[in-house]
């Protein structure tokens, strides 16, 4: 029998060993090595809320800003920070632009709330904050995060409107040759107070009316909502003018609480009673105020006007009044009626209203439109007179908003992200301004918000949104499409669907990637890293050959 030296015997001890640890001879059951990982780095999100914040003017309320900590290790030293953009044109009363809060220790969501006031004369619309949050760690490492949220202003306050209510001045006249006061009474017709209020009136002159005393200018510091107040002026009649009505300017300025500027102009009617007989008197015939049905009239809409007609005369009749309207380029034509109307006659200080309907073409621009009214008309012995008068009428485009169906695939699994799309399209005339696209249902919604903006007329674009359905079944939600048009007023479109969901997808495990055997609740080792193998019999190898290169050596010596 032949006989094994020691290196023989090591080298199959080796190899034995080697074959145990790769599943060739099984051996004894060793505990479970599990490798000490190092510590993960915070993940800091600014937490996905499908709810929109919705403030109302004028009031103090709480913006929440969620957080969220998806990681085992704590996040210190966390900043949350709110840009509000442009202080003049921001949702909050602030003296700053970044409103900060610092959070010492962050662990899983918390909400960072900050206290807002909103402006009473904020506009009504979207508006996009940028927040920022920045963090470190108790290892030293540090992040930042960025996103966009939008909030939502309502406002139902009647904004600062200063009119010229009424002139009084005592009389039905103001003779010539005289000093006589009048006051022009103002008025706040708003749900706001206001402030430096500024008159300056206008149009005096050497030989007709002029100022006996005081300035041109005068000012109110305050006047609360729906505040009347009389503001006087002394005026002197030249000796020489004749009767009649004279006109005067009135130019006003004022300001809100926030600062905010505003201005009107209004013509102030001062009845004379001059020189000559009252046959001399040539009566006046003017519009001295029109009103719409809406604050704007819509391009291809019928709309209501109203036209207040006043014989300024305080002793002449008039009769055979002729009304002709006309409109540059055709902008506005009648409906159900003529573009001109009569009236038989009116008295002195008489006025009349009539009613119109009129539509505008419907390739109207945006902007305001004039109207230009010439009045025909006769005194009493049949002297014929005409005057002209111009109405400003604003137009607004109709908005037209389509969109596609939505698109949903044909399979979705529960539990897994699913993409959905949208195509949009502006297929109206006018500007679609401040597109806000949102998704709601019963199932996780991704990056839903959107917040695409103005749309330019003829522009397309597209939304998709990824969900997760929680389980097996139909589930139903609604893409929301929310927008504004140039006058301010706010749209909204619906768009309904239904994901039918399957069961949880099974996926094949890949090759090599089987589980582990479980016995008796402990797992066997019995192979070791693939690249380990090669390496141990690499060595085994040399091993062998040394020792027998070693053993030529000595035989040849011997």
């Amino acid at each position: 029998m032949k006989q094994f030296n020691r290196p023989t015997f090591f080298a199959l001890g080796l190899l034995i060993l080697i074959m145990g640890m790769s599943g060739g001879v099984a051996l004894a059951e060793d505990p479970i090595f599990v490798p000490v990982k190092p510590p993960e780095n915070p993940l800091v999100i600014i937490a996905a809320d499908r709810w929109m914040p919705v403030f109302q003017a004028g009031e103090t309320a709480d913006l929440n800003i969620p957080i969220q900590n998806r990681s085992n290790t704590p996040a210190t030293q966390v900043r949350v920070s709110v840009d509000i953009g442009d202080i003049k044109t921001a949702p909050f009363e602030i003296d700053k632009m970044l409103l900060t809060r610092h959070v010492g220790y962050l662990t899983g969501t918390m909400v960072v709330g900050f206290k807002v006031k909103v402006p009473a004369n904020a506009k009504p619309q979207l508006y996009p904050l940028n927040v920022t949050v920045s963090w470190s760690s108790e290892e030293g490492v540090s992040g930042s995060e960025s996103a966009t949220i939008y909030v939502k202003i309502e406002n139902s306050l009647k904004q600062p409107l200063v009119k010229l209510q009424t002139v009084n001045f005592k009389g039905d006249r103001l003779p010539a040759g005289q000093a006589s006061p009048i006051a022009l009474v103002m008025f706040n017709d708003s749900d706001l107070a206001i402030k430096d209020l500024e008159l300056k009136l206008s149009g005096f002159s050497p030989n007709g009316l002029n100022l006996k005393s005081g300035s041109d200018t005068q000012f109110v510091q305050n006047m609360p909502p729906h505040e009347t107040k009389p503001i006087e002026y002394l005026l002197f009649i030249d000796p020489k003018m004749e009767s009649g009505t004279y006109t005067l300017d009135l130019a006003v300025k004022y300001q809100d609480q926030q600062n905010t500027e505003y201005t009107k102009e209004f013509k102030v009617y001062v009845p004379v009673d001059g020189k000559g007989s009252q046959d001399d008197l040539t009566p006046r015939i003017i519009i001295d105020n029109y009103s719409l049905d809406s604050e704007y009239a819509r391009a291809g809409q019928a709309f209501t006007l109203v036209l207040s007609l006043l014989n300024t005369s305080s002793s002449k009749a008039i009769k055979n009044l002729k009304v002709s309207l006309s409109s540059e380029g055709g902008v506005f034509s009648p409906v159900g009626c003529s573009n001109s109307f009569y009236i038989a006659d009116l008295p002195p200080q008489g006025r009349m209203d009539q009613t119109l309907v009129l539509k505008p073409k419907t390739g109207a621009e945006n902007g305001t439109h004039s109207i230009t009214a010439t009045l025909d008309y006769q005194d009493e012995k049949g002297t014929k007179f005409t005057e002209t008068e111009i109405i400003s009428i604003p137009v607004a485009q109709p908005l037209q908003l389509t969109t596609s169906e939505v698109v949903i695939p044909e399979q979705i699994f529960a539990g897994n992200p699913t993409a959905i799309s949208l195509d949009f399209y502006n297929t109206g005339r006018a500007m679609i301004r401040n597109l806000m696209i949102t998704t709601q249902g019963d199932f996780e919604v991704q990056n839903g918000d959107v917040f695409v903006g103005n749309l330019e007329a003829g522009k397309d674009d597209y939304y998709d949104v990824t969900v997760i359905a929680p389980q097996e079944g139909k589930f139903k939600g609604v893409i929301a499409l929310e927008y504004d048009d140039d006058t301010d007023a706010h749209y909204k479109i619906e768009k309904p669907f239904t994901l039918t969901v399957l069961p949880p997808q099974e996926m094949p495990p890949e090759p090599g990637m089987e589980n582990p055997q479980v016995k008796d609740g402990k797992f066997k080792k019995r192979m070791i890293p693939a690249a380990g193998v090669p390496v141990l019999l690499l060595v085994l190898w040399l091993f062998i050959r040394r020792r027998r290169k070693k053993q030529q050596e000595v035989s040849f010596d011997e």
